[in-house]
């Protein structure tokens, strides 16, 4: 984890990464406006299904006929030839891990699935990086492609330890290569492993769900970033077991900060070790549905200011916690009108300015 006093983001404002447009130019000067700090790529499950949360991550699975289609994804374990499939993935991540660039760049995006970042990075090899200080880029998490992804008789393949196994390692290997690629413009890159399912552990429906196996998996995604110099975080818009990203390498918590702070109180001393380990916590402030129609910045900043006195309350090191903080909406706007994702890019705007005096601190 990067020591406290060579991190410091000091409510950096970003984005956590969909937005509801179907052109790039318009999502990008959406985002360097809303976000000129620490700008993302965009993005657009709106495109099709290689643009999905789920979809577009699957390049390399698909391409080696573990799953079968990006529209209805499904593991083909019932195939003859499922062993020789299974084959071809193993040689094609050996290749990668081992260096091969051609192999590695499998495990990115397809052309639709990738039309977000590709457009991202021509408009900074066109206009540069402007006030950039950090760039950042998001993937999908194991726990959510791995529910939501079945076989063809409806099984979850995260309860199925050689599709799970595939899922990781292709993830982590993704992670590899977009970290790979957003570095190559000289910033600080944060990756953040976007995992909606950690909502699951726990809850009475997903008993069998393993601790030390969900932190493994997590980790071992958080390796391929850090392989390449990134920094790793981890967005959840829902209540968890925070606990579970504390004890892993991750270095940026991004949680909803709107509607879920008990879920961070109960865990105060936690958090506080975390903080003084050099861990991040990401705020997601700006609710992302109809009620934000109802805020703005005054509002938001008085609730910003009392969950963190909150926390203060509960033990938590103010100062650290002030220093390693960063804000974000409260998840993707990807399903919400535009008119919506216009007035939280505003309030995302307007946020910046606040701590502008404040640059976050790399070294």
């Amino acid at each position: 984890m990067l020591n406290t006093k060579y991190f410091k983001p000091q409510f950096l404002v970003t984005g956590v990464g969909s937005l509801p447009h179907n052109n790039v130019s318009e999502a990008l000067e959406m985002i360097w406006r809303s976000a000129p700090l620490a700008p993302y790529w965009p993005q657009l499950p709106g495109s099709g299904a290689e643009s999905s949360f789920i979809g577009q991550y699957l390049r390399a699975l698909i391409k080696t006929g573990v799953i079968d289609s990006y529209q209805t994804p499904r593991f083909q374990a019932d195939l003859p030839d499922w062993p020789e499939r299974l084959a071809d993935f193993y040689e094609l991540y050996l290749l990668a891990n081992d260096g091969d660039d051609t192999a590695l760049a499998e495990f990115g995006f397809s052309s639709e699935g990738g039309a977000g970042l590709e457009g991202f990075c021509r408009d900074i090899e066109q206009k540069g990086t402007r006030g950039a200080v950090l760039l950042k880029g998001q993937l999908s998490g194991p726990l959510s492609l791995g529910l939501q992804i079945t076989d063809k008789d409806r099984r979850a393949s995260y309860y199925d330890e050689v599709q799970r196994d595939t899922l990781v390692r292709s993830l982590a290997m993704h992670a590899r290569w977009q970290t790979r690629r957003l570095s190559a413009y000289g910033l600080p890159v944060l990756i953040s492993i976007d995992d909606p399912g950690f909502y699951a552990y726990g809850a009475s429906t997903h008993i069998t769900l393993d601790r030390e196996q969900i932190l493994a998996d997590l980790n071992s995604i958080v390796e391929g970033i850090t392989s390449e110099g990134g920094i790793p975080g981890v967005h959840v818009c829902a209540g968890t077991d925070w606990t579970i990203m504390f004890d892993s390498q991750i270095q940026v918590v991004n949680f909803d900060a709107y509607e879920y702070l008990t879920s961070m109180l109960v865990l105060a001393e936690p958090l506080n070790n975390y903080l003084q380990r050099g861990g991040v916590l990401s705020w997601g402030i700006i609710p992302t549905n109809n009620q934000v129609m109802t805020e703005d910045l005054t509002s938001l900043k008085q609730r910003l200011e009392d969950n963190i006195a909150a926390l203060v309350k509960r033990g938590v090191d103010e100062n650290l916690l002030r220093q390693q903080s960063m804000l974000t909406p409260s998840c993707g706007l990807g399903s919400l009108t535009l008119e919506i994702s216009r007035h939280i890019a505003e309030i995302m705007q307007q946020f910046g300015p606040i701590h502008e005096k404040k640059l976050p601190v790399f070294r």
